[in-house]
């Protein structure tokens, strides 16, 4: 036990500083608009030309556009996966519900049947976001599954990749949260009318979302492949707790890290 406590959280902690520095690539290239120019150099600080959008109520580089969250991503719902057990024999996924968002798969996690549609099975660096109750954003890396109603698959569509969507996404949960603090009331839930009512700076060029991809997709396949050490951790030391616990092995100080 003494190994596996000391690698779970500096490993979930370098996962959130991976998180926190794509997102400041972002803000870098797509909020304060300083992605490389055609010669390299921060376009808005080395006086790359500006316009004035009057429904984003700001200036957007020359060459871009107000438009919405549709038109970077598709928005795929889940099943009502209760109608979609398993049969005896059959393969089966576990069921992804914004639980599972937060804490993985656990033994309450459900089932479904592996007999699902393909826009509906959810892979490690998948993107997810559940609209009802809780809003959130996720990349998932918890296993494969098969995805539960009130929960999204977001995938690419205008050649749009999976950075610059996941993070404007991200963006506009911030806003839809602002928009029901303002109004005192709790956002119960986000409808496809408020995706389509959405208003984003999309450049007209995708070269620069596509080269925003290559920076950022490393960090991305980092993040994946440390969430699934930490929960090949976690897993192992709740197997090994009850076990010790109960006296059924004992610790090899001689193996431990100090817990400091």
């Amino acid at each position: 036990m003494g190994q596996v406590y000391p690698k779970i959280c500096p490993t979930s902690l370098l996962n959130h500083n991976l998180e926190v520095m794509a997102k400041q690539l972002y803000d870098y290239w797509f909020v304060q608009f300083d992605f490389p120019d055609e010669n390299g150099k921060p376009y808005k600080s080395s006086g790359g030309k500006m316009v004035w959008n009057e429904k984003l109520k700001r200036e957007i580089p020359e060459g871009w556009h107000c438009g919405n969250l549709f038109e970077i991503a598709k928005f795929t719902n889940g099943l009502a996966c209760q109608k979609f057990r398993p049969k005896t024999g059959e393969k089966a996924l576990p069921v992804i519900k914004i639980r599972e968002m937060r804490d993985g798969f656990t033994t309450d996690t459900e089932e479904v049947t592996a007999n699902i549609p393909d826009s509906v099975k959810v892979f490690n660096g998948d993107v997810l976001f559940s609209w009802s109750a809780s809003l959130e954003v996720m990349l998932w890396a918890f296993g494969n599954g098969g995805l539960n109603q009130h929960i999204f698959k977001v995938t690419p569509t205008n050649d749009f990749p999976k950075s610059f969507y996941y993070f404007q996404l991200l963006d506009y949960i911030d806003v839809f949260k602002k928009m029901a603090e303002a109004r005192k009331t709790t956002m119960g839930h986000i409808t496809q009318d408020h995706l389509q009512q959405s208003s984003i700076a999309i450049p007209n060029d995708v070269n620069v979302a596509e080269s925003f991809e290559v920076v950022v997709s490393p960090i991305f396949n980092q993040q994946v492949k440390l969430q699934e050490e930490i929960q090949q951790l976690t897993k192992l030391r709740d197997e090994l707790l009850p076990l010790l616990m109960n006296g059924q092995v004992s610790v090899n100080y001689d193996l431990c890290f100090p817990l400091l």
